[in-house]
């Protein structure tokens, strides 16, 4: 098929996708030159996370673990060559139009999007929930794909390009629980140590309760623990090597996600991936996992 030059799952295992030293600023036991190209790419995507609403350059400084004036100096760096924008009376940052112009390179995403977006559309229609698919990214999970189709949640904030740790998406839930133990306490740890570190501990109940919910589920499952009045369930998608690589997620309202429903739309969700699994292994090459990750 037209994408199967694209390795999927290269950088999966690994995790951060960027190095992290001890502090959690990015690449502080790097060489000089690496640190360089490292704190570039983590503030690229930092700047990646809020594509529509933009940054204001402290927000962005504080997101990338980054000085303000390093920042401001890498910003401008940034924008000259394209990778990052601002417009006329705004001072936010934006992603550049050549971040879009370097994704044409992966034409087989691209394919993928294609023939996934029959499934959320069906899997939404048949429960009246979004559907979303989102793809793991080192220690967190991206959405992708999505399918809004007539619900109305206000309260639920997450887009195509929002980011979040693993162990704070249902969809990132569902694939920890297929991760060897030594791996998922790592990710769990790290998760919660950046948690502290942006949030503070306030969520740290709920996000305990969304993982204590979960794994009696079976898969993940939240009702109300991060967004009132909001559920929400997540399947892990498997790779060709059957590494969890991805996860599809339902979103409703407590009502509409009610305890009385959940396994069927749980039956449709297993369907759905299984759907995309095969949709998967059209777009992308067998998975290649770098060893000792």
């Amino acid at each position: 098929m037209g994408g199967r030059d694209i390795p999927l799952g290269l950088s999966m295992d690994a995790a951060p996708l960027l190095p992290r030293g001890d502090s959690g600023t990015p690449g502080t036991k790097a060489p000089v030159g690496a640190r360089c190209v490292e704190r570039t790419l983590w503030l690229l995507k930092a700047l990646s996370t809020r594509g529509e609403f933009g940054w204001r350059l402290s927000d962005l400084a504080e997101q990338a673990g980054l000085d303000r004036a390093t920042c401001h100096r890498m910003l401008a760096c940034l924008v000259k060559e394209g990778y990052a924008q601002r417009y006329p009376h705004d001072v936010k940052y934006y992603p550049g139009q050549l971040l879009f112009e370097m994704g044409l390179a992966l034409p087989g995403y691209a394919h993928f999007q294609d023939l996934t977006a029959p499934r959320l559309e069906q899997v939404g229609a048949g429960t009246g929930c979004i559907a979303s698919l989102s793809l793991r990214s080192g220690n967190d999970i991206v959405c992708v794909f999505q399918n809004r189709g007539s619900a109305d949640l206000p309260g639920m904030l997450i887009r195509v390009g929002s980011r979040r740790p693993l162990f704070a998406a249902v969809a990132g839930l569902a694939i920890l629980q297929l991760l060897p133990a030594a791996e998922r306490a790592r990710i769990i740890e790290e998760n919660t140590q950046r948690e502290i570190r942006t949030r503070g501990t306030h969520r740290l109940p709920a996000l305990e309760h969304m993982r204590d919910s979960s794994a009696q589920a079976g898969f993940g499952f939240t009702t109300s623990d991060l967004a009132p009045g909001i559920s929400a369930m997540g399947v892990a998608i498997r790779d060709a090597a059957g590494r969890p690589f991805a996860g599809l997620t339902l979103t409703g309202s407590n009502a509409t996600l009610h305890a009385g429903i959940i396994d069927t739309y749980h039956a449709q969700m297993v369907e759905a991936a299984a759907d995309i699994e095969s949709d998967a292994l059209q777009c992308f090459r067998a998975p290649t996992h770098i060893a000792g990750t």
